[in-house]
């Protein structure tokens, strides 16, 4: 059975598979355009956020189109997965099989061949295009539709004519399946050139001298034979050459605009033949407005609209296509095509005035020319945003206009004129993300302006009126921000605390909990995961702040958290990392456990012996406080609750020097803790032990007094170079 390969004329199918545009800031994971690769920015039109997602955003409200975004856990209080960035699990996503054709398809050209009499078994389908030596924009361009369904479509043309005979069919069909499977046109003149001149045989078989023509590269001899088919009588002729025509005039205008390394350069198209495929595209529509490649004709449209690089035009003409989206995948195609097409173009120089005919593509790109440059201002000046005002007007779309002035203000530092403009709303639609942007900015003024008391008011209000899952965690950490800010940590976890998302409370348990909230949460937490976290950081810290009386005693906390909690999700803070039981030491150096060496430092805070050993358990574990794993997609909470010198990071460096200064230090315990601190450098030259880096010269003391003072010690024998 022959496989029918899906039709694929629009000009998605071209850009889909080109590289992603450098849409926002952090293209570095998953492709945008990809099933797997969930909406990541934030839930509200912003010029912080990948454009893309704003449009998508935008125009999937207006259709009321389900949007790609991440699912709520089941359990908010227990997970840490819900957040505004991009998640690593996204892509351990297995892609769905990649769709075979329907059988019904295969079953229909099967029916046809047999209709015509020809056997399937003379043919093979494997690698077609690829074995004709085109390279890859070739295959994009020219050969988008080199497929058995273009002959499916010129079988069913010939079985519906009913002026020709049953011979002519056959030997037609054959002609065009020998023709894609690679046979040269003149292999088949003799056979071309056998039917009668006036008669249909004669036109089909003019049509497959001009698709030799028009996949082999010779246009003008395209162009001539689609010309002569244009004015037929025979309707799918005369409807398909008109269709070619354009094709064969975009194709030609760029054919010398790929560079030797397949890099396409829109400046070298030709323009003449553009303007013809152009004109050639508006006939055909004109003629066939619903006919059957009238979807590819808009989208070639598009594509030549980008050749002639007439911005305007093909921003009204997305605009179009936007609002013709039949579904949300559609929608979402749609989308990637336009910022790989479009958007791109002004990544450099961002859009200062508007397109006249696409208020909705005007606002998106005018939104992104006011995130902020080097100099901390926006692109778009107050002047310009003044001069689009009348498009929108026109338009029906003031309120987008509206949200940009806000949005300018925001930029410039202007809050009180957005506290003026916008006031907190008493009702908010559960689908209306202009309205819920609007409120947004309003709190982010109150922020801005330092009025903790009434952005906490505010927070709370907007939380409670939202209707949204993901508006509703985003607000919560505007919340948790504007708490840390003002100094109201410990209400973040109150019992009535209305931030419950698991990451934004563990953002906060990291980095501003004291150690008596640390241990209330660990031993009172509403569930394991959350006394986990606060449990690992307390111990950690208990460590690493030198109270080893308190680590003893906060240590026992372990056993109230049953079963553990365990898995990728929570491997940053493994409470089991603390049962560490010295075996993985630097061989000739012995450590007993990790409590009975914090035992002995609860004792003697000194002990070089046990400082060293102390050292080896952060050394081997590599335990601390993880600002890592759960550092992305927190909003301005992650502003809130930076530190320049973070809590629960180990020094192992400080130790070391500790024992090397110590009076008391044995010479085993001195020669070690100078062989471990020059290693610390060790090979980049770059402290990985913490602490505050010491310069080569000190490093090289280092080096000199263990070679020195310890020339018997295996570590002076073992260390031959200092970093």
């Amino acid at each position: 059975m022959i496989r029918k390969t899906p039709l694929a004329l629009t000009l998605c199918a071209l850009l889909t598979s080109t590289p992603q545009a450098l849409a926002s800031f952090d293209m570095s994971d998953c492709q945008w355009s990809d099933a797997r690769c969930l909406l990541k920015g934030d839930p509200t039109l912003t010029p912080g956020n990948d454009s893309r997602d704003n449009l998508l955003r935008l125009l999937s409200e207006e259709k009321s189109y389900a949007l790609p975004v991440q699912a709520m856990p089941s359990d908010i209080t227990r997970s840490r997965d819900f957040y505004f960035a991009y998640h690593p699990q996204w892509d351990a996503v297995a892609l769905p099989p990649a769709t075979t054709p329907a059988k019904n398809e295969d079953e229909t050209l099967t029916r046809q061949m047999a209709g015509l009499k020809i056997d399937p078994a003379q043919f093979t389908s494997s690698g077609t295009t690829d074995s004709l030596g085109t390279s890859d924009y070739d295959r994009e361009d020219r050969f988008v539709s080199y497929t058995l369904d273009a002959v499916s479509q010129f079988n069913a043309a010939l079985l519906a004519d009913t002026t020709l005979t049953p011979e002519q069919r056959h030997s037609l069909a054959l002609a065009r399946m020998k023709q894609f499977y690679g046979t040269d046109i003149k292999a088949l003149t003799e056979t071309l050139n056998a039917f009668p001149a006036d008669s249909n045989a004669m036109l089909f078989s003019r049509y497959i001298t001009g698709v030799a023509h028009f996949y082999g590269g010779d246009y003008d001899a395209a162009t001539q034979d689609f010309t002569l088919l244009q004015g037929s009588k025979q309707p799918w002729l005369a409807e398909t050459a008109q269709y070619m025509l354009m094709r064969t005039a975009l194709n030609k205008s760029s054919q010398n605009s790929v560079g030797q390394y397949g890099d396409f350069d829109v400046t070298r198209v030709n323009r003449e033949d553009a303007l013809l495929a152009q004109k050639e595209a508006q006939a055909y529509l004109q003629h066939w407005p619903e006919g059957r490649y009238a979807d590819s004709a808009r989208g070639m449209l598009r594509r030549i609209n980008w050749y002639l690089q007439a911005w305007p035009q093909l921003a009204g003409l997305y605009e179009q296509a936007f609002r013709h989206a039949a579904n949300a995948q559609e929608m979402r195609e749609q989308v990637t095509e336009y910022d790989n097409v479009f958007g791109r173009q002004f990544l450099e120089q961002p859009v200062s005035e508007p397109f006249p005919d696409a208020p909705l593509v005007s606002y998106v790109e005018l939104l992104r020319s006011l995130r902020l440059n080097s100099s901390n201002k926006p692109a778009l000046t107050q002047e310009q945003l003044d001069a689009s005002k009348p498009v929108f007007e026109k338009s029906g779309k003031l309120p987008l206009w509206q949200d940009l002035q806000l949005n300018l203000w925001q930029a410039t530092g202007n809050g009180d004129a957005i506290l003026q403009a916008v006031k907190p709303a008493k009702t908010l639609p559960p689908h209306d993300i202009l309205a819920f942007s609007e409120q947004v900015l309003h709190g982010d003024a109150l922020m801005g302006k330092k009025q903790w008391s009434a952005a906490k008011t505010f927070w709370q209000q907007l939380l409670k009126l939202s209707q949204d899952n993901e508006q509703q965690q985003y607000v919560q950490a505007k919340l948790a921000a504007t708490l840390v800010y003002n100094g109201d940590v410990a209400e973040i976890f109150a019992p009535d605390s209305a931030i419950t998302n698991l990451r934004f409370r563990s953002r906060v348990l990291k980095t501003q909990a004291s150690p008596e909230l640390l241990r209330q949460q660990a031993s009172a937490g509403p569930n394991a995961e959350e006394r986990t976290i606060a449990l690992h950081t307390l111990l950690v810290r208990d460590l690493t702040e030198n109270r080893f009386g308190d680590w003893l005693n906060d240590k026992k906390l372990i056993s109230g958290i049953t079963p553990p909690v365990i898995g990728e999700a929570f491997d940053d803070v493994n409470l089991s990392t603390f049962a560490w039981n010295g075996d993985d030491k630097q061989a000739g150096y012995v450590c007993r456990n990790l409590e009975d060496t914090v035992t002995v430092l609860s004792n003697n805070a000194e002990d070089a012996h046990a400082l060293n050993c102390l050292g080896e358990f952060f050394r081997n574990t590599q335990t601390r406080v993880d600002l890592w794993k759960d550092g992305a997609g927190n909003d301005v909470l992650e502003a809130a609750i930076n530190r320049k010198q973070p809590w629960g990071q180990y020094d192992r460096q400080s130790y070391y020097q500790q024992v090397m200064s110590s009076s008391k230090a044995e010479p085993e315990d001195k020669s070690y803790a100078l062989y471990r601190a020059i290693l610390c450098y060790a090979p980049s030259g770059a402290n990985e032990c913490g602490g505050e880096e010491v310069d080569k010269r000190q490093r090289k003391s280092w080096f000199t007094q263990l070679k020195t003072e310890y020339p018997g010690s295996p570590w002076a024998q073992k260390l031959k170079y200092y970093w």
